[in-house]
């Protein structure tokens, strides 16, 4: 594979869109564009990532089972996978701006959102995928969740799966501490944890049900509307 010298390369989700809808890798695009960094993005289907990614010389984000996963980044002759990794080797690579990356509670307290958010979201991620994307979509989901796309967030449970989420956020923005800044775990500026909340909000806004969405920009005095606003300079698509 034909890397540029100087130029970063970035593992992304592929999708009919041109807004990028992968919850980690926007985690990551927003960190590079943060430091202003220069970089390029190679889209990859779902049932190419397992081939692609090796042989770029990824390395796996699980050994049992053998899994590769996006956002993968090669720079130089470094070529790192998983998000919280990438961070780390970003922030300890290049200092400009550095960024904090915070501890297990405040990851504790997003994975509190992520969990009833991911059933609300995962079954409308076929419609922005392709015919061969969505094959794989499909298999793959029903092995991991023992049944069928359209079982996993039925009419009659989502009311309560919103609620769910209504409250998880709600915990959230009791956690960290208010600030005028739009940021929710920064406070005159953002912490890595903002930026992957953020990817889970655009992974939402991007793929999700746009009434979701819409019930979210109305909850806890606007906030989660208010920190997508703070990282509007970091989320140039390259």
């Amino acid at each position: 594979m034909q890397v540029d010298n100087g130029l970063i390369t970035l593992f992304e989700l592929a999708s009919n869109l041109p807004t990028p809808f992968s919850p980690r890798t926007w985690a990551t695009r927003l960190l590079l564009n943060y430091k202003q960094l220069s970089y390029k993005t190679i889209p990859v289907h779902f049932p190419d990532i397992r081939t692609v990614l090796p042989a770029a010389g990824a390395p796996p984000t699980s050994t049992t089972p053998l899994k590769y996963t996006v956002p993968a980044i090669i720079d130089d002759d470094k070529v790192i996978s998983d998000s919280r990794l990438i961070a780390e080797y970003l922030e300890n690579t290049y200092t400009q701006r550095p960024i904090p990356l915070l501890g297990a509670a405040e990851q504790e307290a997003m994975q509190a959102v992520v969990t009833p958010l991911r059933p609300l979201v995962i079954p409308s991620i076929v419609n922005i995928l392709d015919e061969r994307d969505t094959v794989y979509f499909v298999e793959t989901r029903r092995a991991m969740f023992g049944k069928e796309l359209h079982e996993i967030a039925p009419p009659s449970q989502r009311p309560e799966m919103m609620q769910a989420l209504e409250a998880a956020l709600t915990k959230l923005s009791d956690f960290v501490t208010p600030n005028q800044s739009g940021w929710v775990f920064g406070s005159n500026g953002p912490a890595y944890e903002d930026f992957e909340l953020i990817g889970w909000f655009m992974w939402l806004k991007v793929a999700g049900p746009s009434e979701v969405w819409e019930r979210v920009l109305t909850l806890n005095d606007g906030r989660w509307g208010e920190l997508l606003v703070a990282a509007e300079p970091y989320m140039r698509v390259e």
